[in-house]
């Protein structure tokens, strides 16, 4: 057997298994489409969040690091604003209202009331 047969096979057992898989998962999703778009939506959000406040974080982390360095309070103010300002700009690319969905304070809320 050639090695062009054995690719030609090893494809189609390849697209037959993705065939399965995908039959597989649209037969037992526990939710319907748009409840499973709009669950993965969230998470998307909440990931760009995590990603914005982690990288937040660590700068300011940085900038202070830099200042006890230098001995200077002061040192690095227009950085520092810089930071929290493109923090507020990822937050809101980041499509995160108050109470959207999967936000921090709608997170607070869902179970009471």
């Amino acid at each position: 057997m050639g090695a062009g047969t054995r690719l030609v096979k090893f494809g189609g057992g390849g697209l037959l298994g993705a065939g399965v898989g995908t039959a597989a998962a649209i037969l037992f999703a526990p939710q319907s489409g748009g409840e499973l778009t709009g669950r993965f939506l969230d998470r998307l959000r909440q990931a760009r969040l995590a990603g914005a406040e982690a990288k937040v974080a660590k700068e300011e982390e940085l900038i202070q690091k830099f200042r006890a360095g230098v001995n200077d309070p002061e040192a690095l103010r227009d950085e520092e604003a810089k930071v929290r300002s493109e923090a507020t700009r990822a937050v809101s690319a980041a499509g995160v209202e108050v109470n959207a969905p999967g936000s921090p304070s709608a997170q607070g809320t869902a179970g009471s009331g």
